[in-house]
């Protein structure tokens, strides 16, 4: 059951859209809302739940959830996220061209029962889309003559970038710098590779760098260590079998990369704030 967010706590004004600057610490709690979400991350990070599905957001992913879709995050640190929130009004005006748009059309037809997709985003795809979010934000607080009119036009770019980052997040790897691709890369070999005993030296000797190497930019692009996202992919992945069967918490310890199941707990309450067997029991009756 999660909590339910109404239209008016953000849109008193009749303006169908809003945009804010937040940063979230711990957790927040499982709600939906009447309006859509756009969310982009610009530092920190925090394990992100939608439906019975966990995922690790880090610096530069951008996605939008729909009215009715549920989801929450935990485990989140000093992490600084834009919201752009947005009525069906602020797209009714061209909803034939935004329907045209990949990734966009998938939102508005979404009616709670789309798939969620998270894009992310290079360095300079953040600096461009950090400026455009800034920009709404101060158009909002200061409402200059005709801020409505710039907030709406930028929305539109807002949303034209989205779609182009969505249309091209399977077709190419961000790679504007050797050093980005050594980090996805880096991500990968993560992803693949999570539930067995995993060292720095091993992730960066699968892309070919030192472990040094490896850090100093991992933190610089993602704002997080390998060890760091080693751990909360790991607490992501044990929350997500947590919530979806009825496997011991010592057999999903073994499963998810952890020595013993002493060591999974502490690091299990660590990021989420409860041991395993609270959250699934809190997962499990709601």
């Amino acid at each position: 059951m999660s909590n339910h967010t109404p239209r008016g706590d953000y849109f008193s004004s009749g303006y169908p859209i809003c945009i804010m600057n937040i940063v979230h610490q711990g957790n927040v709690l499982l709600h939906d809302h009447a309006f859509y979400e756009l969310v982009y991350i610009e530092n920190g990070f925090a394990m992100h739940t939608w439906d019975d599905n966990n995922t690790v957001l880090t610096s530069g992913d951008i996605f939008i959830i729909s009215p009715g879709q549920a989801h929450s995050y935990i485990g989140a640190q000093n992490t600084k996220i834009y919201n752009c929130l947005f009525l069906p009004e602020a797209v009714e005006p061209d909803i034939d061209k935004y329907m045209s748009l990949p990734g966009i059309s998938d939102v508005l037809k979404g009616g709670g029962n789309g798939e969620w997709t998270k894009v992310s985003l290079d360095l300079p795809q953040r600096h461009q889309i950090s400026a455009l979010l800034n920009n709404m934000l101060w158009e909002s607080l200061n409402k200059p003559s005709g801020w409505e009119i710039n907030v709406r036009a930028m929305f539109s770019q807002l949303l034209v970038f989205y779609s182009r980052m969505y249309q091209n997040r399977k077709l190419s790897a961000p790679n504007t710098t050797m050093y980005m691709k050594y980090v996805y890369d880096s991500l990968t070999f993560i992803q693949r590779n999570y539930n067995r005993e995993l060292l720095i030296k091993d992730v960066a000797d699968s892309v070919g760098i030192s472990a040094d190497y490896l850090t100093r930019h991992f933190k610089m692009i993602l704002g997080v260590t390998p060890i760091e996202y080693v751990k909360t992919f790991r607490i992501a992945k044990a929350a997500e079998i947590l919530r979806t069967t009825d496997r011991s918490v010592s057999e999903i310890s073994s499963e998810t990369g952890f020595s013993d199941i002493s060591h999974f707990s502490r690091q299990f309450k660590q990021v989420t704030g409860i041991t395993p067997s609270q959250f699934r029991k809190e997962k499990t009756n709601k």
